[in-house]
This record gives C-alpha cells, structure tokens and sequence, in this order.
C-alpha cells in the first residue's frame, strides 16, 4: 500500500487538480486522507479501484482482478 500525493495522483490519472477535487467533492472519486497537518494523500489501491472501474463502465467489461 502506498500514498500518493496530488501531483502523482494527477499524473497517474491524467486530470487536473481542480478536476479531481471536484470529483471528490461530488463522491465520484476517492477521498484524500489526511496524512499529516493538513497534509493529505490518497490510497494508491482506491484509485487504482477508480481507474479500472472507468475502464470497466466505458467499456461494459467486469473489472479484472488486480494484483497486487
């Protein structure tokens, strides 16, 4: 299990900032949790979760085990 912070989320994803806050604001992406102070981080296994979700929903597929 890792934490990853908004920039490696970022690239990983291939949204912006602003987007992926608004999307977790709206409960469609993961939540942050806070790490230190106002430090947060996401779970590197929820949004990898998120990511294969999408491909799943774009594509009508069932989600693919991921192992880890």
């Amino acid at each position: 299990m890792k934490f990853l912070r908004i920039e490696e989320v970022k690239q990983r994803i291939g949204l912006g900032r602003t987007t992926i806050y608004k999307m977790v604001n709206e409960g469609s992406f993961p939540k942050p949790v806070r790490i230190l102070g106002k430090k947060v981080a996401w779970i590197d296994a929820e949004v990898d979760e998120w990511m294969m979700q999408r491909i799943a929903d774009e594509r009508g597929d069932v989600i693919p085990e991921m192992h880890c």
